[in-house]
């Protein structure tokens, strides 16, 4: 019986061919993984084009990193506020993920020029030689070996891809290194058109926001001028019209559009229109005026606006105008002012009647007074007489000025004095006054009646006392407009000679004169001051 001994032939080994085999296998596993990676770099670029949300696309970045090199943890690092790197991405398998989350990295700060300039940073294994700063940031993390590739675009430092081993030494072989850097070139410009895109979105926005703000703005203009008397319409250089808004009648502006105001108004009122626009677009600078136009064969009147249309860069290149029609008003203020010179002839008539009055009533006087041989009475007579006659001229220059507010009162006195010189002096030759009145003095009527009455009592007071029989003298009258105090008129009169104590003495009986005066300064609101040597001179300021 013969038995059939075991083959051992699968336990013959050749040497050499085993050897051949073992490569071959390293050889398909190196291809396994390049293939491996190179599919997930392919996931991770279709990741990237089949979104804008790039929160996502770094997230799937770093998980599939950790999962394909089989490390303890992968990171994204970003810039903060304060341009610091701090952890913006965790890999979901990384143990405590949330207490990496935010933190900040050493390894960035120390070799932040290194990474600036494109260049990894590589440490397969933490040993004591390193910098303290940086084993003590590999001990808070519990980081053993590290890797960190920075993020590029256009040589602009945007951050980092960081690889942690912690839990043993770590050698990066070049393929790790190209691999990651590859993903990271993809991630940077990921983050660069997400930063392209978010800054075209606010522009948007704002862009948005811009032609709403804008769209309201032209809704209320077009609401406010709706019902406005105003016409706004714009012009090129050549003063052809380009928009019109609100145009004088509807249907009308495709009509004006392109025409000059020559085609549509009649020719001398077109000149000076276009003359007014063209000064404006030769200088630069705005006008305004009143112009009347002739519209639908009806005088019209418009405040017209003309203003510079300029470009973005501020050449000039038109005019805009707005021309608002006054021709109500314009009819109002027509009938105002026949209105008010019928009423200024009424006045004029008025005080001239007035004036008539007043002399009447002196003229009878006067003829009393021829027959009273009483020189005392006589003299009441005549100072009265010269009271009403002050006042009588001031209506008299009442009905000769053309304003009735105001009365000129250096005219007023000259024929003031003229008169009481005439009345009073038996010499009116030596007699000189002298007048010193600001020019621009001008008094309403009721100042100007008791002004005129002081200055009856005071010259005829120097005239009657002081100078009828002493030969030659003079008197003086300033008016002068000042601020002193609270008052801002002063008036002076005074003459050369000594006026009798008991005439300036306020408590004479024989001083009516004087008492006069002190009750018109009183009304005046004034202040009378009374010097009695060498001169007699009365100042009165109110």
């Amino acid at each position: 019986m013969s038995v059939d001994q075991p083959s051992n032939s699968h336990l013959e080994v050749d040497s050499p061919n085993s050897t051949h085999i073992t490569a071959l296998e390293n050889e398909l596993v190196e291809l396994r993984r390049q293939v491996s990676r190179q599919t997930l770099l392919n996931q991770i670029v279709q990741a990237m084009r089949g979104t804008l949300v790039l929160e996502n696309i770094l997230q799937t970045t770093v998980d599939q990193l950790h999962e394909t090199l089989n490390v303890s943890r992968c990171l994204i690092f970003r810039p903060d506020d304060e341009s610091q790197m701090r952890a913006h991405h965790v890999s979901e398998a990384t143990a405590q993920r949330e207490s990496v989350l935010g933190v900040y990295c050493d390894f960035y700060r120390y070799h932040h020029q290194k990474l600036s300039q494109g260049q990894p940073v590589v440490f397969p294994q933490i040993t004591p030689n390193l910098p303290e700063v940086l084993i003590k940031a590999a001990q808070d993390c519990k980081i053993r070996a590290i890797l960190i590739v920075p993020l590029l675009h256009q040589n602009s430092y945007i951050g980092g891809i960081s690889l942690h081993q912690c839990d043993d030494s770590r050698e990066w072989n070049t393929e790790d290194i190209e691999f990651v850097q590859a993903i990271a070139d993809h991630c940077a410009i990921a983050i660069h058109q997400a930063q392209l895109y978010a800054k075209l979105q606010s522009e948007l926005r704002e862009r948005q926001q811009v032609e709403e703000a804008l769209r309201q703005s032209e809704t209320r203009f077009r609401t406010a001028l709706k019902h406005a008397p105003l016409v706004v319409f714009n012009q090129d250089h050549q003063l052809r019209y380009t928009w019109v808004y609100n145009s004088v009648s509807d249907g009308e502006v495709d009509t004006i559009l392109g025409k000059t105001d020559s085609e549509l108004l009649a020719p001398q009122e077109a000149q000076r229109l276009m003359s007014i626009k063209q000064r404006v677009l030769s200088s630069g600078v705005g006008m305004r005026d009143q112009v009347s136009l002739t519209i639908h064969g009806k005088q019209r009147y418009y405040d017209l606006t003309v203003e510079p249309l300029r470009s973005s860069i501020g050449d000039i290149e038109g005019i805009t105008c707005a021309a608002m029609d006054i021709s109500e008003r314009k009819h109002i203020e027509d009938q105002l002012k026949i209105s008010l010179q019928q009423k200024e002839v009424l006045f004029q008539e008025i005080h001239h009647r007035v004036k008539n009055n007043l002399q009447l009533v002196s003229s009878l006087l006067a003829l009393q007074s021829q027959q009273i041989d009483d020189p005392e009475i006589l003299a009441l007579f005549q100072a009265n007489q010269n009271r009403i006659k002050s006042m009588a001229l001031i209506h008299e220059e009442l009905y000769q000025v053309d304003h009735l507010e105001r009365i000129n009162f250096l005219n007023y006195i000259e024929n003031l004095t003229y008169h009481l010189i005439q009345t009073y002096t038996i010499h009116p030759e030596s007699v000189i006054v002298k007048l010193n009145v600001d020019q621009q003095i001008n008094f309403d009527l009721s100042t100007a009646i008791h002004c005129g009455l002081i200055l009856n009592e005071l010259i005829s007071n120097a005239l009657k006392h002081a100078l009828r029989n002493n030969g030659q003298g003079h008197i003086w009258i300033e008016i002068h407009s000042h601020k002193t105090e609270s008052h801002t008129i002063q008036l002076i009169v005074g003459n050369t000679k000594p006026t009798k104590t008991e005439w300036i003495d306020s408590n004479s009986p024989k001083t009516l004169g004087l008492q006069l005066v002190h009750a018109l300064v009183a009304q005046l609101n004034g202040r009378l001051k009374i010097k009695k040597a060498p001169h007699t001179v009365f100042e009165i300021n109110f």
